[in-house]
C-alpha cells in the first residue's frame, strides 16, 4: 500500500537517544548528549532481521550533536525517491523534545493519541507529499523494550550506563555506554523482524502508515480475514455490511453524539466497604476469585442491540425507565439475549438516592456509580489528550453529572440529595439494583425499541479468535507433553496461526518463549476487538503548533470520519453488559457467601466458610452460564446459517471460573489487594509497580521478606496497604518527568562527571528524575473518608505517616512528621 502518490512506506531503522539531567536548586533539566541511528541494510526486509543478524544489518550511527542527527534525517528524507523511509523510535514522547526544533522547521502531520503521546510524525515535502516517518513502538507494541528484547531472543542491555553521571555532547564514552547506547537499536530492530515473522498476515508496506498501534493491527488483521467473506444467501459481504451499519447508526446531532458520550461509563472496579483493610487469614474463612471468560467479547456475541435511536419526550423516557426498573434478576437469566423491550441513552433527575435497604449492595457496602462521573474528567487516567479535550467540551455544554450534597466512600457515590445521571438503560437498571430514591424524572434523550444482533465482521471476529486462543492452548499442551496430534497443524493455520510456528511445534523446535508470545497475542488480538468497536471518532484532529502538539477543529460533528470503523451504540453497550454479567452473579451468589470483598469488570472475590458454600456458587455461577449460553445461540444464528465454514459454538465463553482459592486475602480500596500463594505475596496495587525483574526489591518481595522476618499476613497488609505510605522511587522504579518548552534550546556551560567544562548548545529533553508514590494520603477529603471506613473494620491498620524505602537492598520503614 503506498503513500501519497502510491509510494510504499518502508521501515528502514530506528532511532534512540541518550540525555543527561542537571539540576541548579530546585530548576530540573536535561538535554540530549547522543543519538543513535541505526539504518537496515538496503534491500533488506524486517522479517529478514533476526538477533543473531541484526548487528551486521542495521548500521548505527552515534551523533553526539543534535545538528548531526537533523542533516541526517534531512538527507534520508531528500534520498528516499521510491518509498516512504519510516524511523521508528521506541517511545516518542520522550524523544520528541530533542526532535523539535527540526520539527518546526518542516511541515509535518501529526498523529498522537494526546500533546505529550505522538504516534506518527509525518514530514512533507514541497510537493505536499510524505518524505519521511517517524513512529513510536511504544504506542505500537505496548510493552518495554527490556521486554521485547527478551521476547526477540536480543536481550536489551542494563546497568551500563549509569544515568545519575552529568555528561555533555563532549564527555567520552566508555566502550560499554557506546555498546549499550546501540543495543536499545538492535533490540527494536530485531523485535520488528521478530513480530513480522510472528505476524505474516500483516504486509510489512503497512507499517507506520495503515498499521500504527496495537488497535490498528487488530482492526486489520479482522479485515485481512474476513471482509470479503459473503454468507449463504447474503446480499453483501461481510465487510460492506459491516459498513453500512456503522455509517447508518451515526449519531444525528451534536446533541446525540454528548449524550451518547456522557451516558458511557467504563468499567466496575469496586473494594466492598465492610471488607476495606479486613486481613483474612488463617481462620474459617476464605477468599474465592472468579474470573469471566472473555468477559466483553462474550458480551458482543450474546445480545440484542438497539438501533435507529430517535429523540424521545420526557413522558416517554419516564416510561422507558419504568419497565426497565421492573426487571427482576430472574426476567434477565430467562432472557439475557433481549431482556428489556426498550433502549436509552438519557438525562434523569434523581431525588434522595441512597442504598437500596435489604440487598447486598447496602449490606456489604458496593455501588455502581463511580465518583469520577461527578468531576471534570471522566477518566481519572493522566493526560488523555483528545479524550479529556472532548470531555472537557461535553462538560462545559452541560453533559455532565452532579450531584447535591453527596456522600462517596471508596470512590464510589453512596448518597446525595439528588443528583443528575446522564445513563443507558443498562446503567437505569443498575441504579435501580443498587440504590433506593424518593423519585425520577427524565430531562432528555433518545430511546429506540428496534433491535439488530451485533455485525457480522464482530461476531466471526470474535468467533475465529477465541477459537485460535484456545486451539492453541491445547496445542501448547500437547506440545510441551512431546505430541502433537495430527490434524493440530493445519487447524492452528486455518485459524490464522503463521505457517512457520505451526511448522516449529511439529518439529519440536518452537521456544518456550516463543510459545508464550503467540499465546500471550491471541488473547490480546481477542481482547482487543471491544477496543475496536469502542473508539470515539469524533475526536479533533492533532497538529503541530508553536507550542507543540495540538488540536484543531472544534470538537462534535464536525470530526465525524467519512468510513466510520465503529457502531456507537453497539461499543457504548458491551461494557454495560459486563457490569450487568458482575451485577447478576452478585446476586446469584451472595446467599451462599459470608460477603463479596472487591471485584472488577470481569471478576469477583467471595469471602466463603465452607465446602458447601463452594458447591452452591459453582450451581449458582451454572445457572448463569446457562443463560449466557441460550443467549449465544439466539445472538450467533445468523452466522451459523449462513458461514458455518467460520462458525463457533464459543463453549466456554462468558462463563465465570475459578481463578484462586485464597486463604489469605486483604482488600484496600479500588484495584489495590494483595493474596499470598505458595508462601509468595501477589498484589494488585493501581499506579504502583509491584513486581519487577529489573530491580532486587519491589513490593511483592518486600512483602514476602516482611513475612519471612516474623510479621504475620495481617500485620504487614496494615503496613503496606495502610494509609500515608509514601512508597520511594528504589521500590517503584517511578519518575518524575519535567517537560520542556516545546522548541526550546539550552545554552549554557556544564562541568561534566569528569569534572570537565563544556558549552552546551543543545535542544532541552524530557528530565526523568527519581519520584515517590504516595498512598492514600488522608489530607485528601476521600481518602480520610476511607481512611475512617477502614480504621473501624481493623483498628491495627496504619495511618501515621511513612516512608518505605530500600536501603542496601534491605527494606525499611521510617515513620515520618506530618508537615
Amino acid at each position: 500500500m503506498g503513500g501519497r502518490k502510491g509510494r510504499p512506506y518502508r521501515v528502514v531503522g530506528a532511532y534512540d537517544s541518550e540525555t543527561s539531567n542537571i539540576q541548579t536548586g530546585a530548576i530540573k533539566r536535561a538535554f540530549p548528549v547522543l543519538h543513535q541511528l541505526g539504518m537496515l541494510e538496503d534491500g533488506i526486509s524486517l522479517s529478514d532481521v533476526m538477533p543473531e543478524n541484526v548487528e551486521e544489518l542495521v548500521h548505527v550511527s552515534m551523533y553526539r550533536h543534535t545538528f548531526e542527527l537533523y542533516s541526517a534525517l534531512d538527507r534520508m528524507a531528500e534520498e528516499a525517491a521510491g518509498f516512504v523511509p519510516v524511523v521508528v523510535c521506541h517511545n516518542l514522547s520522550f524523544d520528541m523534545y530533542p526532535l523539535a526544533p527540526w520539527l518546526n522547521s518542516h511541515e509535518v502531520r501529526v498523529l498522537a493519541k494526546s500533546p505529550r503521546k505522538p504516534i506518527t510524525f509525518t514530514v512533507i515535502d514541497e510537493h505536499g507529499d510524505p518524505a519521511l516517518v517517524l513512529w513510536d513502538t511504544l504506542v505500537f507494541s505496548q510493552k518495554p523494550l527490556s521486554m521485547m528484547g527478551h521476547e526477540c531472543g536480543y536481550e536489551k542491555l542494563s546497568g551500563d550506563w549509569d544515568y545519575s553521571l552529568v555528561r555533555t555532547p563532549e564527555t567520552e564514552l566508555s566502550e560499554r555506554e557506546e555498546a549499550y547506547a546501540k543495543h536499545d537499536v538492535y533490540a527494536l530492530m530485531a523485535w520488528l523482524g521478530y513480530w513480522c515473522r510472528m505476524n505474516p498476515d500483516i504486509p510489512e508496506e503497512y507499517l507506520g502508515l495503515r498499521v500504527v498501534t496495537k488497535t490498528g493491527v487488530i482492526r486489520m488483521r479482522r479485515i485481512q480475514r474476513f471482509d470479503g467473506l459473503k454468507g449463504q444467501g447474503r446480499k453483501y459481504n461481510v465487510g460492506r455490511f459491516w459498513n453500512y451499519l456503522n455509517r447508518r447508526e451515526m449519531p444525528k446531532s451534536d446533541d446525540e453524539l454528548y449524550t451518547l458520550h456522557a451516558a458511557t461509563r467504563g468499567g466496575f472496579t469496586f473494594c466492598a466497604s465492610r471488607w476495606a483493610s479486613v486481613p483474612i487469614t488463617g481462620g474459617k474463612l476464605h477468599v474465592l476469585g472468579y474470573d469471566a471468560t472473555s468477559q466483553h467479547p462474550a458480551q458482543m456475541v450474546s445480545k440484542a442491540y438497539p438501533v435507529r435511536f430517535e429523540e424521545a419526550s420526557a413522558e416517554n423516557l419516564e416510561l422507558a425507565f419504568s419497565i426497565v426498573r421492573k426487571k427482576t434478576v430472574e426476567k434477565l437469566l430467562a432472557n439475557l439475549y433481549k431482556p428489556f423491550p426498550v433502549a436509552f441513552y438519557a438525562c434523569f433527575e434523581f431525588e434522595n438516592i441512597r442504598p437500596k435497604a435489604g440487598t447486598l449492595f447496602e449490606r456489604e457496602g458496593i455501588f455502581p456509580l463511580a465518583s469520577a462521573r461527578f468531576s471534570k474528567r471522566a477518566d481519572e487516567n493522566e493526560d488523555n489528550g483528545a479524550s479529556d479535550l472532548f470531555n472537557d467540551s461535553m462538560f462545559e455544554a452541560g453533559y455532565k453529572d452532579t450531584a447535591r450534597n453527596p456522600r462517596f466512600l471508596f470512590g464510589k457515590l453512596v448518597s446525595a440529595d439528588s443528583c443528575r445521571l446522564w445513563i443507558t438503560e443498562l446503567a437505569a437498571w443498575e441504579v435501580c439494583q443498587c440504590y433506593d430514591f424518593d423519585s425520577v424524572r427524565a430531562v432528555s434523550g433518545y430511546i429506540s425499541t428496534r433491535f439488530e444482533k451485533a455485525s457480522d465482521m464482530a461476531v466471526i471476529s470474535v468467533m475465529q479468535f477465541y477459537e485460535a486462543k484456545n486451539a492453541f492452548k491445547g496445542a501448547m499442551r500437547e506440545y510441551r507433553s512431546g505430541r502433537i496430534s495430527q490434524g493440530t497443524s493445519a487447524r492452528l493455520q486455518a485459524l490464522g496461526i503463521p505457517a512457520a510456528i505451526c511448522g516449529d511445534m511439529e518439529r519440536g523446535v518452537l521456544p518456550s518463549d516463543d510459545l508464550n508470545f503467540v499465546y500471550v497475542g491471541l488473547k490480546a488480538d481477542l481482547n482487543g476487538l471491544f477496543g475496536i468497536e469502542a473508539t470515539n471518532e469524533y475526536r479533533r484532529d492533532t497538529v503541530i503548533t508553536d507550542q507543540g502538539i495540538g488540536y484543531s477543529g472544534e470538537d462534535g460533528l464536525a470530526n465525524a470520519p467519512k468510513n466510520p470503523k465503529a457502531w456507537y451504540q453497539f461499543g457504548q453497550r458491551i461494557v454495560g453488559w459486563s457490569r450487568i454479567a458482575q451485577n447478576i452473579v452478585m446476586q446469584l451468589c451472595y446467599p451462599f457467601c459470608e460477603g463479596i470483598a472487591n471485584g472488577d469488570t470481569d471478576s469477583v472475590k467471595m469471602v466463603v466458610s465452607s465446602d458447601t458454600a463452594i458447591d452452591s456458587i459453582d450451581n449458582a455461577l451454572a445457572e448463569y452460564s446457562r443463560a449466557v449460553d441460550r443467549a449465544k445461540r439466539k445472538a450467533c444464528r445468523r452466522v451459523e446459517t449462513g458461514y458455518p465454514e467460520v462458525f463457533s459454538s464459543l463453549d466456554g465463553i462468558g462463563h465465570y471460573v475459578l481463578e484462586f482459592d485464597a486463604e489469605d486475602f486483604c482488600c484496600a480500596w479500588n484495584k489495590a489487594y494483595c493474596i499470598v500463594e505458595g508462601g509468595r505475596f501477589d498484589f494488585t496495587l493501581a499506579g504502583v509497580p509491584t513486581a519487577s525483574s529489573r530491580r532486587e526489591t519491589d513490593m511483592n518481595r518486600i512483602a514476602d521478606s516482611m513475612l519471612a522476618s516474623g510479621m504475620t499476613f495481617p500485620q504487614v497488609c496494615d503496613e503496606l496497604l495502610g494509609y500515608n505510605l509514601t512508597i520511594s522511587n528504589t521500590v517503584t522504579g517511578l519518575n518524575e518527568r519535567i517537560f520542556p518548552q516545546w522548541g526550546s534550546v539550552m545554552f549554557e556551560r556544564v562541568v561534566d562527571w569528569r569534572g570537565k567544562p563544556a558549552n552546551v548548545s543543545e535542544p532541552y529533553a524530557l528530565a526523568l528524575f527519581p519520584m515517590s508514590k504516595t498512598l492514600n494520603n488522608t489530607d485528601i477529603a476521600d481518602n480520610f473518608s476511607n481512611m475512617k471506613v477502614a480504621v473501624s473494620n481493623n483498628p491495627g491498620v496504619k495511618t501515621n505517616v511513612r516512608m518505605l524505602y530500600v536501603k542496601n537492598g534491605k527494606y525499611e520503614v521510617m515513620e515520618l512528621q506530618r508537615p
